[in-house]
């Protein structure tokens, strides 16, 4: 910034003290740059009264200074489109440079790829994972790789197991690793084709039998559980959970998925994309008993289904719950690998699942939530004792990362206020974090073998983050050969609406030979 703005845009007959303020918030979404600043930001950068702050940026947004973005979140209008900004680099400036550095252009892939579909699908529909992709994609990976029968496919970030699924489906061996419990469990009912549906549904009946004769039983630790909840939903889901058998059959693991499968349905909540309260008056809708005895009959509906396959199928799957960093995944012994990991400052999936843990016994406390946190993969709310080891803005996996994190540092630092001081830290760690998953996803392919990975970019701190692209030159520099990266979809940033981001499909080998 050269410290230049322009004058605020008021009439003459504008009193000073309006003049003042106007001219001090076009200084200060000057100094924000691309980031910009929310009202409770600015009204504490100009040390004035929010409401003052609210109806003045009223007036500076109708005669053109200043623009709101989402989120509530103001820009200088010099800064409302990104894209035309000679200090700002864009996808398309880094698509180019992939193309020109690693040799390989941009494709499209033609087929579906959200987990939206799930949702109505047989087995799939068991668990409400928002986050994952559709049960087509990894039915049509399958069919492209051209497998051998009895080959292995591992999915290293496994979630609720729709690649496990599809390639037990299609008769091969499925591996899955996956770190949230929760998610753990239904890849593990998803897998177990072999559920006697007509026993789950008597048990399921048995199970509501016993929850309407209890009482009703503690709340979890959650502090927000009763604002979440109405008094009926949680008198009855506390029944209900206190009714299920203890974990570790796999009929007693397929009421604990029917039950959780209820719970964000029965509460004020919503899960999509993130964890949040539903706006408006919400009802309380069917009664959990109901919820939980419909979920058992989709069940058993689902498992009838699948047993006219059942001479198709592969070997049950194998589902640990462990963390993608420290897999070890025996030695060329994958034929095809499938996953999308989390994105760079993408979801925080102990956040958005946090229900679920409580719920099902996974949580006892926030200190278990902060440490499974601070095991995964990095997000935004990683806790800052797990940043300080990549602060350092040099020697970060890729020389392009070397180029943005001090622009991502010094964009906060202009600022002033950012949600994370040490953002361009989380990026770095995130990195960090992708590159022993994809060693050890090589060690495990076979020579020939493919490693699949859905992945999105980023915009961040007012700077574009290529994750797709970024990965893809890990993986080569590592060993990997770049066989495409396609273009799935396109989305929108959750900051500036108007800006359009993509999701990738990005496809890399274990060469067959050294040479």
């Amino acid at each position: 910034m050269t410290g230049r703005w322009p004058t605020a845009r008021v009439g003459a007959a504008t009193s000073p003290r309006r003049q003042e303020l106007a001219k001090a918030l076009e200084h200060a979404l000057g100094e924000t740059g691309a980031l910009g600043a929310t009202v409770k930001q600015l009204a504490s950068r100009v040390q004035r009264d929010a409401v003052d702050v609210v109806t003045e940026l009223g007036h500076l947004c109708d005669s053109g200074s200043v623009s709101r973005m989402g989120r509530g979140l103001w820009v200088w209008h010099d800064f409302t489109e990104l894209t035309g900004r000679a200090d700002f680099a864009t996808p398309e400036f880094y698509v180019a440079r992939f193309r020109r550095e690693n040799r390989l252009a941009l494709g499209a892939y033609p087929g579906p790829i959200t987990f939206r579909s799930n949702e109505a699908r047989p087995v799939h529909r068991w668990w409400p994972y928002v986050q994952g992709y559709s049960a087509e994609f990894v039915s049509g990976a399958l069919a492209a790789s051209d497998l051998r029968p009895g080959s292995t496919v591992l999915d290293p970030f496994a979630g609720s197991g729709t690649t496990l699924v599809e390639a037990r489906r299609a008769g091969f061996r499925a591996w899955g690793t996956e770190i949230l419990a929760p998610a753990v469990l239904a890849a593990r009912v998803k897998t177990h084709f072999e559920l006697d549906g007509k026993r789950l549904l008597a048990a399921g009946r048995r199970v509501a039998d016993r929850a309407r004769r209890r009482r009703s039983g503690p709340l979890p630790f959650l502090r927000e559980t009763k604002r979440q909840f109405s008094s009926r939903a949680l008198a009855e889901l506390t029944r209900l959970r206190d009714a299920l058998p203890p974990e570790g059959t796999p009929e007693a693991d397929a009421l604990r998925v029917a039950f959780g499968r209820i719970l964000i349905p029965s509460s004020r909540l919503h899960r999509s994309p993130c964890l949040g309260y539903r706006r408006g008056k919400v009802e309380d809708g069917a009664s959990p008993y109901a919820r939980f005895e419909t979920a058992v009959a989709e069940m058993r509906e689902d498992l009838d289904s699948l047993s006219g396959d059942r001479s198709e199928w592969g070997p049950p799957a194998t589902v640990v719950r462990g963390d993608a960093r420290s897999g070890t995944w025996p030695n060329e012994s994958v034929d095809l690998a499938i996953t999308s990991p989390p994105y760079v400052n993408g979801m925080d999936y102990v956040m958005n699942y946090k229900v679920d843990l409580a719920w099902l016994g996974y949580a006892n406390s926030y200190a278990d939530l902060s440490a499974l946190r601070a095991a995964e993969v990095s997000c935004d709310n990683l806790p800052r004792s797990e940043t300080v080891a990549y602060l350092n803005v040099e020697k970060s996996p890729d020389v392009w990362l070397d180029e943005l994190l001090p622009r991502i540092r010094d964009n906060v630092a202009r600022k002033g206020s950012y949600r994370r001081s040490d953002m361009h830290a989380v990026v770095h760690r995130y990195f960090a974090d992708l590159q022993p998953v994809l060693a050890g996803v090589l060690r495990a392919l076979r020579p020939g073998g493919r490693f699949v990975v859905v992945v999105g970019d980023s915009l961040l701190a007012g700077e574009y983050v290529p994750g797709d692209l970024i990965l893809a030159r890990m993986a080569e520099r590592m060993g990997y050969r770049l066989v495409s990266v396609g273009v799935a979809r396109t989305r929108r940033s959750g900051q500036r609406r108007n800006f359009l981001l993509r999701e990738s499909v990005v496809s890399l080998e274990r060469p067959r030979s050294s040479g």
